[in-house]
């Protein structure tokens, strides 16, 4: 075996090793998205679920994927780099559509989060055998994990908008000015501490709507994941071409 080749099968293993890596993370965040996805599911008409599963099987295809180029660099196989090379050369097409996709549906995806943010605030105050409704409590997470208050701001909670129709009317059309608690910032956190705060410039409650707020937040998370993926694409091509070379090689030796 030449220094070419032996360098060639480390740099695979090594490689490989960051794929199976970032394959487990897929995985892991795919059950994330799947238990926490439960709080806001409905906001986003039930996608989170076939988003996750998706997270889950590609991380696991990812997964097995390292762990092959890894054990066919080892044992320089040459049918086990063929498969690799194969199913990792379909991974990065897929990846490329994938990526495609998104930009081309990122307007309709905006709209539905839009729609179903409306249809929260709605629904907002009702209950389903005795317990919070689940766009109740996944209006109060989102609120309170993205610091933001109403679709558009605070006042999107008042009778004036006309949205929260459910949460006006509970107790005899008590809260036609007020907010949920889960609007208050930390600093004013108290139960009942939304009252008459559904004005747009209450110091007590966020003044930021969750629709921006999310926008802001999906865009950060957005930039880092697209410079993850255009690194891990590069990965990807450089363990293809070294299958290729090291299958060639593993014919002379």
């Amino acid at each position: 075996m030449g220094l070419g080749t032996g360098l060639m099968k480390s740099l695979m293993f090594v490689f490989n090793g960051i794929v199976w890596v970032l394959g487990l993370v897929l995985f892991v965040v795919g059950i994330v998205v799947l238990v926490e996805g439960e709080n806001w599911n409905e906001i986003i008409d039930g996608k989170t679920v076939p988003v996750s599963v998706l997270l889950i099987i590609v991380g696991l295809v990812i997964a097995v994927v390292g762990f092959l180029g890894c054990f066919g660099a080892m044992k320089q196989n040459s049918g086990m780099l063929l498969v690799y090379a194969i199913v990792l050369g379909v991974i990065i097409l897929v990846q490329l559509v994938a990526g495609i996709l998104a930009f081309i549906f990122s307007d309709e995806a905006e709209n539905l989060v839009r729609t179903g943010l409306d249809e929260a605030l709605v629904e907002y105050g009702k209950q389903v055998d005795g317990e919070d409704s689940s766009w109740t409590t996944g209006v109060d997470w989102l609120q309170e994990n993205l610091q933001c208050c109403g679709v558009d701001g605070a006042e999107d909670w008042s009778r004036d908008m006309n949205l929260a129709t459910y949460w006006i009317a509970i107790n005899g059309s008590n809260h036609e000015k007020d907010t949920p608690d889960s609007c208050c910032k930390e600093s004013a956190q108290e139960s009942g501490c939304g009252t008459g705060a559904a004005t747009g410039y209450d110091v007590r409650v966020y003044s930021k709507g969750c629709y921006d707020a999310g926008k802001s937040w999906v865009m950060n998370y957005t930039n880092a994941m697209g410079v993850c993926g255009f690194i891990f694409l590069i990965f990807e091509l450089i363990c293809v071409i070294f299958a290729g070379c090291l299958r060639q090689r593993s014919k002379y030796d």
